[in-house]
């Protein structure tokens, strides 16, 4: 019985020292798991963040087009020598840039231009245009700046609302050409 012994505690010793020098070849179940909690964590945590900032950066843009339109309108008017119309709609949030192209008596004609600032740009769905005061032209049904060879313009004033309730107030100040930006 003794000899058996030995031979099983020999057997015992020679399986846990088999046992603490073998490698492993891949990861525990649980380690798995505490992995995935923490990439999860951190996506809940990271993606709300990333979608606010892609939002503020598409209004941020839409805004500047918004104006940089409007400016060239102005510039292309006192370069060209000629009246230039910057367009926009409020239910369909779009704008766009039209050039006089010829007289019939009272009656004015406006053209698309022939580059790119001709075609139409729509706002994000994130930003509306509110309560805004320009003129109409019921053929277009669209409101509009008029900006004239000499620099001047007509005064306006234009509101680009977010949804977060963010508000910018374009005005032009008529005779001076001059745009004010402010935002609420």
């Amino acid at each position: 019985m003794h000899s058996m012994m030995g031979n099983t505690t020999g057997l015992l010793r020679a399986v846990l020292v088999a046992s603490s020098t073998r490698t492993r070849d891949g990861f525990t179940l649980i380690e798995l798991i505490v992995v995935m909690t923490i990439i999860a964590l951190m996506t809940a945590v990271v993606v709300p963040m990333y979608q606010g900032s892609l939002t503020y950066v598409q209004r941020d843009r839409a805004v500047r087009d918004f104006v940089a339109h409007m400016k060239y309108a102005q510039e292309r008017a006192i370069t060209d020598a000629t009246e230039y119309r910057f367009y926009f709609r409020e239910e369909q949030r779009d704008f766009w840039v039209m050039r006089l192209a010829s007289m019939k008596g009272d009656e004015k004609e406006f053209a698309y231009l022939d580059e790119g600032a001709t075609e139409v740009r729509h706002l994000p769905e994130t930003v509306h245009l509110d309560d805004s005061k320009a003129r109409f032209d019921r053929d277009r049904e669209a409101n509009y700046v008029a900006f004239y060879a000499s620099g001047a313009c007509d005064y306006v004033k234009i509101v680009l609302e977010s949804d977060d309730d963010s508000r910018i107030t374009l005005e032009t100040k008529g005779r001076l050409g001059q745009f004010e930006v402010k935002e609420k």
